[in-house]
């Protein structure tokens, strides 16, 4: 490699350490949100930033704020000289908030949603439990920042995430079910603690479980002064000339022995503890149960339909493939019918009529947000409907006339029940509820206008009873019990719930005629109820006896990787136990910090000290800057460096890299700045270049080209026809750049290529992207679902000092279909033509190489090359015209194979795949003179994992189909692509 391509590729490295965009609101949920206004208000130590219409939001977050400082302040030994940026948006129903090391420290966090109720308990409101969770994290970051900023993390251990998340929990939160307890339990009962293994959906819940339980462990064991000293403590690097907190050595030093240690130490403690609970409680082997056949691996949500011939049943596949799909079972054949997708929240609800089903899913709504929305669909999984436009909703349920829809819609923070009538459309609202309140699981009586439903007001958890004819509400349960998901009994005379008080779900009945409570289960790994079913249905006629009340519908976590359900008998009463464990095994789960962080606090507008505008400008924040010499020969050395700026809105990005040579700095120096705006509602993207860019396979050499000039991006996502993990979107590029191929003589007696040419080009590129992406961990190199489209045109003018003209259209399609079991069939096509003429190294046809993919993190996917090739031949072929096509059927053979060298290279899924390639290449309307190919073969598929970075590769053997059966033209071949071709 020549110096220059040295260099090239050095400046590539550079560009992709930082990630384009820090994370913002807008990179999270791929809307930018123009029609907002931000303001800020100050505080002693904070800016509160929010939208106009927020305006008490600031009065709210005020006192969490400042009482979450001074507490974490005296509790970590740290202050901070600049205030702390806090973000606040109800742009979206996002249960979520994200803390940023860059600057002081910012945290962004989305509000007044109402879902984090179904997925959090505790006696606290969201956002004083999301403020205080995510300024730990900040305090957390400042008590470890070096001088050396985020280039720290290259020269010393940083903090693993599951100690950084644990430590935010620890200071901000309480040790409760759905914060650690659950997931924990079930995972130590597995013997199966390893959060990174893959198993299963949940293992980002025991990350934080695990992490939380061992900071208070180790604040049991060595106390939180030594905690406060573990997250000071800095080790020496660079010879001394500088310090970085590494966690393992600054564990050895403050607490005496390895981390290693004390994690084996906590393990083998919470192992006693957990173990020695199941040994006082149910497991499911010792219930009367029937177990029910689903689809996937986890259980969300399940129903019967009226006449309890079909069950509804709401579940995720796997760990791999974490889509969220309702299927409608016939238990009397076994037959399923897949229905909706996406992000469905359960429960969901039959039609008495019992030929529809109602369901609330995450969806776009105005200006592109993401919000929850009531949706039907007909009990063969045709004809989706939905009913309610941004409405923020969840937990639908039809009245027993049928004729009526009730539903949970926020507006402003408050969660109130709302009526739709099916015939007319109307909605009416019912409750009157008004600040802080949420409400979950909305369920209507059988056979009265009552609903019965979750309510958290106040950080008070209970049960509630809503008569719709008078308004009158009843609460049935103790908020300090955390009740839920309550079900009907099929006479309306009893209520099931789902209580955490255990640390787990378990199933409780409610009598309502002589208001008393009644325990159904007391398991180990817990019981949600889902629905209630009669007798004769759950057992048959002939055991109605054993079980005159029916049967409770419910699921359990089996193990770790899966869920199960099962039916167990309405009636049953779990024996009464008080679980004892020594003191020494379970003092953790009550430890806690020294100073704690209020669980309630009054608004207090009197903390704000002024309001105003937010400027976007004036709060650019640096990330990261840093400078290296370099040396590639002795005509060409100097310094390489890179610098990256952001705003936290996400409006402003700024990324430079670049060199200074100090033997020829007109000719050797070398700079790429991008800027992102995200400002209106497209993002637009600014680029500055004079370096060497542009690799790709040319003849038999890898072509980089000097390109000079810049180039403006629009890219506008659109919501059009929204579905489930569907995207669209239309972007257009103006770029004007000199070019000028390095070593130009190196691309001589290229066959039908001509050698490259230098030249000046103005050009614009036109594009529609639409496509459907399911998640899938193995999608890199064998996705299991999904299509796309791409509309391509572009076009390049003698203007500006352009040197050529053209125009060309640029049509390509995929789509993946199923097969036996997780085996698929892969089509794609692709069809471009040209008038004009562009310069010989953007030419049209098929390559003698494969084009290479780099899906690299934080960065645009580095491209070498866009010319296909068919496999089996490896000779260019040029025209005007190309027409490809590719099948392939795919066989997933490993998910691993287990190969990991130092930690560096690691060889993941594999997949076995039959292709045949085939497409022509022609002049103009000259078809008859068009050349043919046709390849077959077979490939080896894998996912390579290369410091850090997954990239797709693959190995195969092909040749032309005319010589399938013979030994001729046989061609083994090695190739760096992904599964999909966009």
């Amino acid at each position: 490699m020549t110096p220059r391509y040295a260099l090239c590729v050095l400046l590539l490295c550079g560009a992709i350490s930082l990630p384009v965009q820090a994370q913002s609101f807008s990179t999270v949920t791929g809307r930018n949100h123009p029609e907002i206004d931000w303001r800020v208000a100050t505080t002693e130590h904070f800016e509160i930033v929010h939208p106009a219409r927020l305006g008490d939001i600031a009065a709210e977050a005020a006192p969490i704020a400042e009482a979450t400082y001074d507490t974490l302040s005296a509790t970590l030994d740290v202050a901070f000289d600049e205030r702390i940026r806090v973000y606040l948006s109800d742009q979206d129903a996002i249960v979520n908030g994200f803390a940023v090391p860059f600057g002081t420290g910012y945290t962004d966090i989305w509000v007044n949603t109402n879902d984090w109720a179904a997925s959090f308990s505790g006696a606290t409101s969201w956002l004083r439990l999301v403020l205080a969770h995510e300024l730990t994290h900040i305090f957390h970051y400042e008590a470890a920042r070096s001088g050396l900023g985020v280039w720290a993390l290259a020269l010393g251990g940083s903090f693993p995430r599951v100690w950084t998340e644990g430590l935010a929990q620890y200071q901000a939160e309480t040790w409760n079910a759905q914060r650690g307890e659950r997931w924990l339990r079930a995972a130590v009962l597995d013997d199966a603690l390893a959060y990174d293994d893959g198993r299963s959906l949940w293992n980002g819940r025991l990350l934080y479980a695990s992490g939380h339980s061992q900071v208070r462990y180790f604040a049991q064991q060595h106390g939180d002064s030594t905690l406060t000293d573990l997250l000071h403590h800095k080790t020496d690097v660079l010879f001394g000339l500088a310090e970085v907190h590494d966690f393992e050595a600054a564990f050895r030093a403050t607490a005496g022995q390895s981390y290693e240690t004390f994690h084996e130490q906590w393990r083998r403690d919470v192992n006693v503890y957990y173990n020695t609970l199941a040994s006082q409680l149910e497991t499911l082997d010792s219930l009367q149960t029937d177990t029910l056949a689903v689809p996937g691996r986890y259980v969300d949500g399940l129903a019967y339909s009226p006449d309890t011939s079909r069950i509804a049943a709401l579940t995720q596949h796997s760990p791999a493939r974490p889509v969220r799909r309702l299927h409608v079972i016939d238990p009397s054949t076994g037959a399923v019918t897949r229905g909706a997708e996406g992000a469905i929240e359960p429960p969901v609800a039959w039609h008495p009529g019992g030929e529809r089903i109602a369901f609330s899913r995450r969806t776009r709504a105005a200006h592109g947000s993401l919000v929850d929305d009531v949706f039907v669909v007909d009990a063969d999984g045709t004809d989706e409907r939905r009913l309610t436009h941004g409405r923020r909703t969840s937990a639908p349920t039809f009245g027993p006339d049928g004729d009526r829809l009730a539903f949970v819609a926020t507006e402003g923070g408050a969660a109130n029940v709302h009526l739709r009538a099916l015939k007319t459309g109307g909605t009416t609202r019912v409750t009157d509820y008004e600040g802080d309140v949420q409400i979950t699981a909305l369920r209507w009586h059988p056979t009265q206008d009552t609903l019965a439903f979750a309510r958290v007001s106040e950080a008070e958890r209970e049960l509630v009873l809503y008569d719709l004819d008078t308004g009158a509400s009843t609460a049935l349960t103790d908020p300090a019990t955390d009740d839920r998901r309550p079900v009907w009994s099929p006479d309306g005379s009893q209520l099931a719930y789902t209580s955490l008080r255990d640390g787990v779900p378990n199933a409780f009945v409610y009598d309502l005629s002589t208001h008393t409570h009644r325990r159904a289960t007391h398991l180990v790994r817990g019981a949600t109820v889902h629905d209630w079913v009669p007798a004769d249905s759950a057992f048959g006629a002939e055991s109605s006896r054993a079980a005159p009340e029916g049967a409770l519908v419910t699921s359990t976590a089996l193990s770790k990787a899966r869920d199960g359900a099962f039916r167990l008998p309405a009636h049953r009463t779990a024996r009464s136990v008080a679980p004892a464990v020594p003191g020494q095994y379970d003092d953790w789960t009550t430890t806690r910090p020294p100073r704690t962080i209020p669980q309630q606090l009054a608004p207090d507008p009197s903390l704000i000290e002024s309001q105003g505008d937010y400027d976007a400008l004036s709060n650019l924040t640096h990330r990261a800057s840093g400078a290296l010499p370099y040396y590639t020969s002795t005509d060409n050395f100097g310094i390489a460096g890179v610098t990256s700026w952001t705003e936290p809105l996400g409006t402003h990005t700024l990324n430079a890299v670049g060199s200074v040579s100090f033997t020829d700095p007109d000719e050797k120096s070398e700079v790429v700045a991008t800027y992102l705006n995200r400002q209106l509602r497209p993002t637009i993207g600014l680029s500055l270049f004079s370096a060497s860019s542009s690799g790709r396979i040319y003849g038999n050499d890898l072509l980089v080209e000097d390109r000079t000039g810049g180039a403006l991006t629009v890219r506008w996502p659109l919501d059009w026809h929204v579905a489930p993990y569907v995207s669209t979107s239309f972007s257009t590029r103006l770029r004007y750049a000199d070019l000028n191929p390095l070593d130009p003589d190196d691309f001589t007696a290229l066959g039908p290529l001509s050698p490259p040419q230098a030249g000046q080009q103005a050009s614009v590129r036109l594009q529609v992207l639409r496509r459907k992406k399911p998640p899938s961990r193995h999608t890199l190199v064998h996705p299991l679902d999904g299509w796309g489209l791409r509309l391509r045109a572009t076009g390049a003018a003698e203007v500006l000092g352009g040197d050529r003209s053209f125009l060309r259209g640029d049509v390509a399609g995929y789509a993946v279909y199923p097969s036996i079991g997780d085996h698929r069939v892969f089509l794609y096509g692709r069809l471009q033509a040209q008038t004009g003429a562009s310069f010989p190294q953007d030419y049209i046809g098929f390559s003698r190489y494969d084009a290479i993919d780099l899906p690299l993190p934080g960065a645009v996917p580095v491209s070498l090359g866009d010319a296909e090739r068919v496999r089996g031949y490896r000779r260019y072929v040029l025209g005007t015209r190309a027409a490809f096509g590719r099948a392939e059927y795919r066989v997933p053979v490993a998910s691993s194979l287990q190969t990991n060298v130092l930690g560096v290279v690691g060889l993941g899924h594999t997949t076995l795949s039959a292709f045949v390639d085939g497409g022509m290449v022609w002049r103009d309307a000259d078809l008859r003179g068009g050349t043919r190919q046709l390849g077959t073969g077979v490939e080896v598929k894998n996912a390579l994992r290369l410091f850090g970075v997954r990239v797709g590769h693959a190995l195969g053997v092909a040749q032309p189909a005319a010589q399938v059966g013979t030994r001729d033209e046989v061609q083994l071949y090695y190739r760096v692509q992904t599964a999909l071709p966009f």
